[in-house]
Formats: structure tokens, sequence, C-alpha cells
């Protein structure tokens, strides 16, 4: 008996660990960096549906795919960039089931090329969103 006590225990302590791991704070309290410069390469960290005032947005995944969008747009150009320097993403869905979905809306936010990508599924994402993105982006020097 002893035994089940002490498991249920270690259950309920694991569970409360995970929904600490996942309370809200201010993302400039969080231990990385929107995105980093190296040379003329633009590292951009992996973006979640959160408006710039903190609303998450959930509405569905082109909502949730467009707002990450934004946010990375908001942080290419604050860096000097556009989407039209974006090399590389990285696209991590809650469920590969939204590729098509998420495409859609991703796809409008290029003019010319389409960067390099990789897209996996069957992720658990920060708080509970459905989509996450990180990118690359390079200028030459002018």
């Amino acid at each position: 008996m002893s035994r089940f006590f002490a498991t249920a225990i270690l259950l309920c302590a694991l569970l409360a660990g995970s929904a600490l791991a996942q309370k809200a704070v201010p993302i400039k309290t969080l231990p990385f960096s929107a995105a980093r410069k190296a040379g003329n390469t633009l590292y951009v960290s992996g973006q979640v549906p959160r408006t710039a005032d903190g609303k998450d947005i959930k509405a569905s995944v082109d909502a949730e795919a467009r707002q990450v969008m934004d946010n990375i747009g908001r942080i290419l150009k604050a860096n000097g960039y556009s989407f039209d320097d974006v090399v590389f993403a990285n696209v991590y869905l809650k469920d590969i089931e939204d590729y098509h979905e998420m495409n859609k809306a991703y796809a409008s936010y290029f003019d010319k090329k389409f960067p390099a990508r990789a897209c996996v599924g069957g992720n658990q994402i920060v708080f509970d969103f459905r989509v996450e993105i990180s990118c690359i982006a390079y200028k030459e020097e002018k």
C-alpha cells in the first residue's frame, strides 16, 4: 500500500512540475534572445502565437501561423531584415494534420523565393500552442 502512495505522490509531483513549466511568464525574463546576429546572419528563436502585448492567439491553426509569422516579421524588421532574407525555417506542429492549413498561411508571407525548410509534427509545444516557427535570415554586405 505504501508503494502505491509513493507512486501516487511521485506522479503528482511530476504533473505539478509540468504545470509549473507551463506557467506564463514575461518573455523578456526567459533565458533566450528573440534573435541573435552573427555576421550577416540573423538567427530568430522559435516564435509562438503570442502578441506583443502578451495575448495568446488560439482561434485556429491559420490564426496561430499568421501570428507567429507576424512576430517573425517584426523581429526581422527590427534587425534590418525582411522575409526575402529568410534562408531557412523550422516549423513545429502539434499535429502534422495541420500541415496544409499552416502552409497556406506561411506561404503568404513570402514574395520572392521560399526558404529551405523543415517541418515536424507530433510535438508538444509550450503553452499548448499548435504552431512554432524559428528561422535564419542572411543578407549580403552592401
